[in-house]
């Protein structure tokens, strides 16, 4: 299973450069297109669960690029993100094919509520709205997790880093991999940022009964696995989280 992936078509940078940010910090992988041609490439070569797309994007209109996907019936659902209140625009798009429209400016809320609603139609979207490992709840949309009864509080990186685990549970997750798919970023052997967040996410899941197990591999990596399918102590005195303590 892969992760939420999301195509931002915004032809101003720093406006796109928000909405990545955003969006990035409840989970989704993005992508970011500058002009309509680049987002008509991406969208034809890549399957994304949503897009949000502007009406101007300078080269192309936003109109054409929606009415191409459509044409070769790319059912994608898309979000409007228009800086026009004109109704017949507005129409235009929805006729068009558009599934859910915005008009700037709108709150990081909004926007938010927005692609969670967007990511919800069909048929286009192969979003699983539920990830679960033992009884823990990960709802992707909302960015929820619940053990039973209880919702974790979690970080936004943690819940990233829960994300990307619980989609490989059963497996081990290497710490080049997280810096790579959680954090976007090279691995860098020196740094201890992983397992400090990890030892951060290992003690909130013991926190709460769930049956859950959050293991390190010395030298290796992670596995999240339910108790029954990997041992719960291999692991936790290395980074002095061992089950008394937590």
């Amino acid at each position: 299973m892969s992760p939420i992936r999301v195509l931002v078509a915004e032809d101003d940078k720093s406006i796109a450069s928000l909405i990545r940010r955003v969006l990035s910090e409840d989970g989704y992988a993005i992508d970011v297109a500058h002009t309509g041609e680049d987002a008509r490439l991406l969208a034809f070569v890549n399957q994304y669960d949503g897009i949000v797309l502007d009406l101007e994007l300078g080269d192309r209109h936003g109109f054409e690029v929606l009415q191409e996907m459509r044409a070769a019936g790319k059912t994608t659902p898309v979000l409007l993100y228009t800086g026009t209140e004109d109704v017949t625009a507005i129409v235009r798009g929805l006729d068009a094919g558009a599934d859910e429209y915005v008009v700037k400016p709108v709150s990081n809320q909004e926007l938010r509520a927005r692609v969670r609603s967007l990511l919800r139609r069909g048929p286009g979207s192969r979003v699983s709205e539920q990830l679960r490992v033992g009884e823990l709840v990960l709802n992707r949309l909302t960015r929820r997790v619940t053990a039973g009864i209880v919702v974790l509080d979690l970080t936004p990186m943690e819940l990233k880093l829960l994300e990307h685990l619980m989609m490989n549970a059963g497996k081990i997750v290497t710490r080049g991999d997280l810096h790579d798919k959680v954090w976007d970023m090279h691995f860098d052997p020196s740094s201890n940022l992983v397992d400090a967040h990890v030892a951060r996410l290992r003690k909130k899941i013991y926190s709460v009964p769930c049956g859950v197990s959050l293991v390190t591999r010395r030298g290796i990596g992670f596995v999240l696995d339910t108790q029954g399918g990997e041992s719960s102590t291999e692991g936790h005195e290395e980074y002095g989280l061992n089950k008394a303590q937590v």
